[in-house]
């Protein structure tokens, strides 16, 4: 985790200086940043979907559940590392127009485990 705060720093320095210099390349750099910052982190995200993965496996929990799950958690990071990366660039209406449709594809995601509890809900009725 040092080593990521290391690097973030060291983007917030160049970047600091690279817009005095040349705004031009400001934003192309910020997206830069902001994917290097997010490969470093790539690791920590795998290791938890494997501890998840071996929880389900242990537990006999329906793994379609877990893939939507996934899918969902992926549709918030995204989403808000693209409007966090918008607003950075000061267009925090077109941020807030991301995180809306985010927000929408998330609940549209979440369809078939709301659809499990509804029928959950059924059966002990």
């Amino acid at each position: 985790m040092i080593k990521i705060v290391a690097c973030a720093i060291v983007c917030v320095f160049i970047l600091t200086y690279l817009k005095t210099i040349n705004s031009e390349f400001f934003s192309v750099a910020v997206l830069g940043a902001g994917v290097i910052i997010t490969a470093l982190g790539i690791d920590y995200l795998t290791e938890t979907v494997e501890f998840i993965q071996k929880i389900i496996d242990s537990s006999g929990i329906n793994a379609k559940y877990f893939s939507v799950i996934l899918k969902i958690t992926g549709i918030a990071y995204v989403v808000e590392f693209g409007a966090g990366i918008i607003e950075d660039l000061g267009l925090k209406s077109i941020s807030d127009k991301l995180v809306f449709v985010g927000k929408t594809a998330i609940f549209v995601a979440s369809m078939p485990i709301i659809y499990a509890v509804f029928n959950l809900f059924s059966e002990l009725l």
